[in-house]
């Protein structure tokens, strides 16, 4: 038995409830905050979104726990069928406390001001590419590289890291077999220009201006907020995002982000 799942589970439903205000109360605060303009377009957004995740999450924590008790219960285990569907049960109730977390992402990429430093950007690049080496299975990925020395912007670099991560992830699963990613890190006067190109088959044209859109997913796993969670975190950056399709093949993502002044390394 999950012990400590199921006694943090009854602390929280025998603890005396304070009473708490509606949703809709809740709701209508965060709008009437932006339509006073007490807040921006991102910033009520991102509140709204918090508070459907927070308010997801909890329910789904519960149906988690009591899924993975019941799959160490020994009535259940002897049923096959039984087994199959509780494990169905807990395995897309994880999968959408996934999508929940990147939804908290989403709400919260918009802040500017948290744990801010000069990064090094070639670092940060051949990190990642290191990182997504070691994931490759099946697939023949090839990275080519030209990446300019002494390069920082300023921002905060697990944000920046996994802006990296979801575009080079995108680039390989662009691919379908074999192929080749270029990436090209350039020194432009005042900013920093990072160029990704894949060969693979591209973007449906019809697509292309729908892909920052949140939600939006060509991907039959997507949640189609990698994107959008990239180009608030870039414009976060006082930065640009621009993906569009190459000539000949494939897609090329460019990020355009200042570079970094009077920060600490």
């Amino acid at each position: 038995m999950n012990r400590p799942f199921f006694k943090s589970w009854l602390q929280r439903k025998t603890k005396p409830k304070e009473k708490k205000k509606s949703y809709q109360e809740r709701l209508s605060e965060i709008g009437n905050d932006y339509k006073d303009g007490n807040e921006n377009y991102h910033a009520a957004i991102g509140k709204m979104a918090a508070f459907f995740a927070h308010e997801i999450r909890n329910p789904l924590t519960s149906i988690i726990g009591f899924t993975q008790y019941l799959e160490q219960n020994e009535t259940i285990r002897s049923d096959p069928t039984i087994a199959q569907y509780t494990s169905i049960i807990k395995d897309e109730a994880i999968r959408m406390e996934a999508l929940i977390q990147e939804l908290l992402t989403f709400a919260k990429a918009h802040l500017d001001e948290e744990n801010l430093s000069l990064i090094d950007v070639k670092r940060s690049i051949e990190k990642v590419i290191l990182i997504q080496k070691m994931k490759q299975d099946k697939k023949e990925i090839r990275f080519r590289t030209d990446l300019a020395e002494g390069l920082y912007i300023s921002g905060n670099v697990t944000r920046f890291e996994q802006v990296l991560i979801n575009l080079i992830k995108n680039a390989v699963e662009a691919i379908e077999e074999e192929g080749t990613i270029s990436i090209k890190l350039s020194n432009d006067q005042d900013a920093v220009i990072l160029v990704i190109h894949d060969d693979g088959p591209g973007i449906a044209e019809d697509q292309l201006e729908n892909i920052f859109y949140p939600f939006f997913t060509t991907k039959d796993e997507g949640t189609g907020l990698g994107l959008p969670i990239c180009k608030t975190i870039i414009e976060a950056m006082e930065g640009t995002l621009e993906i569009k399709n190459h000539p000949k093949r494939g897609v090329v993502v460019t990020l355009t982000i200042p570079k970094g002044k009077n920060m600490t390394i």
